[in-house]
């Protein structure tokens, strides 16, 4: 196999979207609910301008296979571009002209669960004949009572310690690969093994070197109960995640366990340290620890792993939240963030000074629509990146 060449990646700066609130050529944004607003794939060939004018080289997009929500997590079909957001020619499209713009694209690849009412999940239950029942997790034998992922009941989780699940999962995302894709973000890569993760990486790689793979490594608000759907690389960083409770579990130390697995995380750690001076009422430009908390944390992985700097994105609050909505200090977070030598995403609608209030945190049911609006294409960007 060729040695990767994933360079390219290493100073990258990508405008990360939601395909569904992105663009539908809506003259009035529709409200954000748990439902379909119209957003699709030719929006976004419609935008590639508006984005490259903002200074971005890259687009990470929201899944594209046939989904049962606008978000794209929920996967029915894995072979199918959902209806709403366009086809196959049109996200190839979307691929050639991104590209002929200079543009990257990357997509965000979901192995680790489906929708329930998926045909290749409903198959594996015994009342429909239990074909490939092994390719997910049941409580027992003879029950169709399955595991669900992270205790959402309507999301069976894949075994992906079984060669035809990985066998399977990879083939979809090498469709990907062929089609142009030039990275993935391997969505909860801390409940998948290292092994599948690996296997999916070189698989890639061996189609393009120069493809990149990450990993969403993220266990806040996994509680000790589900430990046993998450896959550490070794004894001792479970035993901590046990144990955190009494002994603080380190961000920083799991995501470093993904170094030779895949070729970086998005930096969940990095957004903690900027949030802990935020919070404490701490500006950020001119900051002496800030800055010299992000060498010292750095220093904690190789020089070619990729962190992917980021200061929200759409299952957090948005940043400009957490500063109580001082405008001033968003863009000093921002012109730190960009100014270090690591790749950085950005979630769509910032330079709008999107919002949200209350806190997403707050329990209540689908909280996190707050910080996926759509966008309001009569809004002025207040600076470009």
């Amino acid at each position: 196999m060729t040695q990767p060449n994933t360079t390219w990646f290493d100073h990258i700066r990508i405008y990360h979207l939601l395909i569904d609130r992105f663009n539908g050529g809506w003259q009035t944004p529709p409200a954000s609910k748990n439902v379909f607003c119209g957003g699709h794939l030719q929006g976004v060939i419609e935008k590639l301008d508006y984005i490259k004018d903002l200074g971005f080289t890259a687009i990470m997009l929201s899944p594209i296979f046939k989904t049962a929500n606008y978000h794209g997590y929920h996967t029915l079909n894995f072979e199918e571009v959902d209806p709403h957001y366009g086809t196959w020619e049109d996200y190839q499209r979307l691929l050639d002209l991104a590209h002929q713009k200079g543009l990257r694209i990357i997509c965000d690849f979901v192995p680790n669960h489906c929708w329930y009412q998926a045909p290749i999940f409903e198959q594996s239950l015994l009342k429909n004949g239990g074909k490939h029942r092994d390719w997910f997790f049941y409580t027992k034998e003879g029950s169709d009572e399955f595991v669900s992922f992270l205790g959402f009941g309507d999301l069976p989780k894949f075994n992906l310690t079984n060669p035809e699940v990985v066998s399977f999962m990879v083939d979809k995302a090498e469709k990907l690969a062929r089609m142009g894709v030039d990275a993935f973000r391997i969505d909860h890569a801390l409940g998948q093994p290292h092994a599948f993760l690996k296997t999916l990486r070189d698989s890639l790689q061996a189609i393009r070197s120069e493809i990149v793979v990450f990993g969403e490594v993220w266990p806040f608000g996994i509680g000790l109960q589900l430990a046993g759907q998450l896959y550490f690389k070794n004894e001792e960083r479970l035993s901590e995640f046990l144990a955190q409770a009494t002994k603080p579990f380190s961000q920083d130390q799991v995501q470093a366990d993904y170094v030779g697995t895949l070729d970086g995380v998005l930096d969940f750690a990095y957004r903690d340290i900027l949030l802990e001076e935020v919070h404490a009422g701490r500006r950020i430009k001119g900051n002496a620890t800030l800055r010299s908390k992000v060498e010292e944390h750095f220093a904690k992985y190789p020089a070619d792993f990729k962190l992917i700097l980021f200061l929200d994105n759409h299952d957090t609050d948005r940043f400009l939240f957490d500063c109580h909505d001082d405008a001033t200090l968003l863009q000093e977070a921002l012109d730190f963030t960009r100014e270090l030598p690591r790749p950085f995403s950005y979630l769509y609608g910032t330079e709008q000074h999107m919002t949200n209030s209350p806190s997403i945190f707050n329990a209540e049911p689908y909280a996190d629509l707050r910080v996926r609006n759509c966008m309001d294409w009569s809004v002025e960007p207040q600076r470009h990146l």
